[in-house]
């Protein structure tokens, strides 16, 4: 309830005089009146009248104060406030994502953002009115909400901080607005006149409900590397091609590309420089390509490998953190196999050919054949026990396994002495029949036992932390062991009573042993903020360095990690032989940010109720209404005295 006429309450000072009244008056007079008029009033006073006329006194004098408690609030105007609609609250909606980090004038479109908003606030809470404020990045949130003028210096402080050197709240991903939006939806649902205002550098051609704030400066523009790839040509060079974006300005781009390591020379670098060109804003992206005749005519030679290259535009712009670009991967690692056996077939090395095909952009592999001659000693044998990623031992085995590489054997005619498997007394058990599945595991990937045939096969009597793959009836035939100083896998059947090298599942199988055992650790080199990079490990942990990283130790591989700054990442393994394995890949902002001056079609839309104000409800019929009924009841108390 509100008083229009507050002043009208000093009416409320009657109640006093109403009681110094009762204090001052006479409690009795002088009258002449005949004894027995005294009599009779005494007998009647005496028998009922006393108390009744005390509860009549109380409730007369309360029934007064009310009366002129009635009259006070007449007098003031009571009236019951209709719901009003407040008009003065803002929603201010900050654009964090990268191309709000472009620079003009030693100050970035998301600082000019905080300080125009920081103004704006200043000037809304003075004059009694709401804000509140919300970072749009990748993830959006509110920094204030619903703050009055009593948070004023609260919320000066927290637009202070997302300006902070070293800590500035502009992120490099893009700005997720639909939430940033569902946000600002919640204070419009509370007060559908809150004016909502975007401030951004992109333009919106279709803005729909809210206000949107362009921050972006004249001076504004962006020269940016957007990507750069190298393929391998069939005349086993590469063929370097580069994006290059140029935006808000019609300018001369030159492209510098830096090859580390050419041709396996370490500690060197050359350089391919592109020739100028001449970007106009309607053509705002070109790509550069320096083939093999390109790089013979600036190098005088062409490149076949190399450790990385290092792409950049050496432009004065005001967005820094896209102008160059690196890319890794040139030089391809090299996986060295052995396969020995006393009956040597092609098997294994046509299988061998279908995985260079496949890794032919990962791995460089070596397949080194030997003859094992079951008539000489063990030392005179010209295989390796050392110094190979992959042993495979065929028909005759070694005494002692390798322990710095993963180890195939086929068809064993002995038990190495740390194998950890007992094999059966007779050479062979004869059959003739497919195999059956056994316990599910990755290197059972793409393969089907049920169309995989035997003839023949040694009997396994026990094993000692394998996993059994594969079944000839209940017995084991193909088994597996994966741990960190003894990789193997046991196929105690002869390739050449099976028809399993005839079929699909045979270089599956390789690949299997090959993405178990050692996955290569990156499926890509380059990758954008906000991507997440699945990781995996040939040991028991891997070491990232970079961006947000700093030599963090992951031990549940395969994992992912999400990458939010650019730059160059670095993983850190170290490997059964026991050296280190370094790899890079880099991150960069995308292209979508790059494009400082990009146009998006349209805003998503906030849905505004419509409310009607409500009128005040004036009270005084309803203060009338009971000083009647109090006026009446205190005529009625005053009638019945004598009574």
């Amino acid at each position: 309830m509100n008083l229009l006429a507050p002043l009208g309450l000093l009416g409320l000072l009657s109640i006093a005089v109403l009681i110094l009244i009762y204090i001052l008056k006479p409690n009795y007079q002088q009258k002449l009146i005949s004894s027995t008029h005294v009599w009779k009033l005494s007998l009647k006073y005496k028998k009922k009248r006393i108390p009744i006329s005390r509860f009549r006194n109380i409730l007369l004098i309360i029934c007064q104060i009310l009366i002129l408690t009635s009259l006070a609030f007449i007098l003031a105007k009571p009236v019951i406030p209709g719901e009003k609609l407040k008009d003065d609250e803002k929603v201010f909606i900050i654009d964090a994502s990268a191309s709000m980090l472009v620079e003009s004038g030693l100050e970035t479109r998301f600082e000019r953002a905080v300080l125009q908003i920081k103004s704006e606030v200043k000037e809304t809470l003075e004059n009694g009115g709401t804000v509140s404020v919300i970072i749009a990045d990748e993830e959006p949130y509110f920094v204030v909400q619903r703050s009055t003028s009593a948070d004023l210096a609260v919320v000066s402080d927290k637009l202070d901080e997302l300006i902070m050197v070293d800590a500035m709240k502009c992120s490099y991903n893009s700005a997720d607005m639909d939430k940033a939006v569902e946000l600002a939806q919640d204070v419009v649902t509370q007060n559908p006149e809150a004016e909502v205002l975007l401030y951004t550098a992109t333009t919106y051609l279709d803005k729909g409900n809210i206000e949107v704030v362009d921050v972006g400066a004249f001076e504004d523009w962006n020269a940016a590397v957007l990507g750069c790839e190298a393929v391998i040509g069939d005349d086993n060079y590469y063929t370097i091609s580069i994006d290059v974006g140029c935006y808000g300005r019609s300018e001369t781009v030159k492209v510098y590309c830096e090859i580390v390591s050419p041709n396996g020379e370490y500690n060197t670098s050359v350089t391919l420089e592109s020739d100028e060109e001449f970007f106009n804003v309607m053509e705002q992206e070109k790509t550069f390509v320096f083939n093999a005749e390109a790089q013979r005519d600036q190098l005088g030679y062409a490149i076949y490998s190399f450790e990385y290259l290092y792409v950049h535009v050496e432009e004065t712009d005001g967005f820094a953190e896209d102008n160059s670009f690196y890319l890794y991967g040139g030089i391809k690692e090299k996986v060295r196999i052995q396969y020995a056996s006393s009956a040597p077939n092609n098997f294994f090395s046509s299988g061998f050919i279908t995985l260079r095909e496949i890794y032919k952009n990962t791995w460089d592999i070596d397949f080194d054949e030997v003859v094992i001659d079951p008539q000489k000693k063990e030392n005179e044998q010209e295989y390796e026990l050392e110094g190979y990623n992959l042993y495979i031992f065929e028909h005759t085995m070694p005494s002692i396994l390798p322990d710095d590489g993963i180890v195939l054997l086929v068809d064993p005619d002995t038990e190495p002495k740390n194998v950890g498997l007992r094999l059966g007394g007779a050479q062979y058990v004869y059959a003739n029949s497919t195999l059956t599945r056994g316990n599910d595991h990755p290197l059972l990937s793409y393969i089907t036992p049920e169309q995989i045939t035997i003839s023949k096969y040694t009997r396994i009597i026990s094993n000692d932390g394998y996993d059994e793959l594969m079944y000839y009836g209940n017995e084991p035939v193909v088994l597996a062991k994966n741990e960190s100083d003894m990789k193997v896998v046991v196929m105690a059947l002869d390739l050449n009573f099976s028809n399993l090298a005839v079929l699909f599942d045979f270089p599956a199988f390789l690949y299997n042993i090959f993405n178990y055992y050692m996955p290569p650790t990156l499926t890509d080199f380059t990758y954008e903020i906000g991507d997440l990079v699945t990781l995996n490990a040939r040991s028991e942990a891997l070491t990232v360095s970079g961006g947000t990283y700093e030599d963090v130790e992951l031990t549940e591989l395969p994992t992912q990690i999400l990458v939010t700054a650019p730059g160059t990442y670095t993983l850190t393994q170290v490997a059964m032989t026991g050296d280190y394995i370094i790899e890079n890949f880099f991150v960069g902002i995308s292209n979508y940010e790059s494009d400082i001056m990009k146009e998006v079609e349209e805003l998503p839309e906030l849905y505004i109720q419509v409310l009607e104000e409500q009128e005040d409800k004036d009270l005084l019929l309803i203060f009338a209404a009971v000083l009647v009924a109090l006026l009446f009841l205190e005529w009625w108390l005053q009638a019945r005295e004598n009574f």
